[in-house]
C-alpha cells in the first residue's frame, strides 16, 4: 500500500512538473528545464524505449526509465461530471459571457476536450494557464463547482476569478485520466508525452498519456 501511495505521488509530481500550476514558469522549481510536450503515434517499442511519428513526419525516440510514468485516457461520458468531480479541460474563450449564474460576470470558454480524473489523481496540476493545442487555447485543472446544462465551472483556487466556465457540447470528446503501466504502449496507439532532452540530445519519458480504443490525444 505504501509503495503504490508513493507510486502515485511520483506520478502527480512529475506530471505537475510537466503541465504547470497557474503561474508556472518554465523551469522546474529546482532550475531545471521543464519537458517538452509531443504529441504522436507509437512507431515502434523495445525494453527501453518507444519511437513516436509525430504528425509533421518527424520520428522521435523517447527512452524510459524507471520513473518514466504511464496513464491511461479511456472514453467515458457527460454523465460522470457532477459537483466536485476533479477534471481537466482545453478551451478557448469566446466573445460572451457563461449563463451561469454568480456576483461578477464571466466569460465563457468552448472546450475543446473534457478529462474526468480517477480520484486518485485528484490535484493534479491544479491551476489555469496558455496551452499550446492552438494560438487561443488554454488548459484548466480543478474541480467542478458548478454546472448549468453542458457550461461547468472549472474551481482551482479560492477567489471568485478562480475559475473557468467550459461549454462542453456534444461534439466535445470525454475522456477518462486513469493510472496505467506499459502494457499499454503498442505500435499505433496515440500518444501525449511529456520528455525531457538530455545533453547528448536524447529524450527520456517523463510521462506517456497513452490512447485507449484509437482515441488520439488532443491535448
Amino acid at each position: 500500500m505504501f509503495r503504490k501511495f508513493c507510486y502515485l505521488m511520483l506520478i502527480v509530481s512529475f506530471l505537475v512538473w510537466a503541465f504547470g500550476a497557474a503561474h508556472a514558469q518554465k523551469v522546474s522549481p529546482s532550475g531545471e528545464q521543464e519537458p517538452d510536450r509531443i504529441r504522436g503515434q507509437i512507431a515502434s517499442i523495445d525494453g527501453s524505449s518507444v519511437v513516436l511519428k509525430t504528425k509533421d513526419g518527424r520520428s522521435v525516440r523517447l527512452g524510459l526509465l524507471e520513473y518514466s510514468s504511464i496513464l491511461s485516457l479511456s472514453k467515458t461520458s457527460f454523465t460522470d461530471v457532477d459537483f466536485g468531480v476533479y477534471v481537466g479541460s482545453v478551451s478557448r474563450r469566446l466573445d460572451q459571457y457563461s449563463p451561469i449564474v454568480r456576483d461578477s460576470l464571466s466569460w465563457l470558454h468552448q472546450g475543446y476536450e473534457l478529462r474526468v480524473f480517477d480520484e486518485e489523481l485528484r490535484g493534479l496540476a491544479l491551476g489555469h494557464q496558455k496551452w499550446d493545442l492552438t494560438s487561443e487555447s488554454v488548459m484548466t485543472h480543478g474541480w467542478v463547482d458548478d454546472l448549468e446544462i453542458r457550461v461547468l465551472s472549472i474551481k482551482y483556487g479560492p477567489t471568485e476569478e478562480e475559475e473557468t466556465d467550459v461549454d462542453v457540447s456534444r461534439e466535445v470528446p470525454i475522456l477518462r485520466l486513469s493510472v496505467g503501466d506499459r502494457s499499454l504502449l503498442k505500435p499505433g496507439v496515440h500518444v501525449f508525452a511529456g520528455a525531457q532532452k538530455g545533453e547528448d540530445g536524447d529524450y527520456v519519458a517523463v510521462f506517456m498519456m497513452v490512447g485507449q480504443d484509437g482515441i488520439v490525444p488532443s491535448l
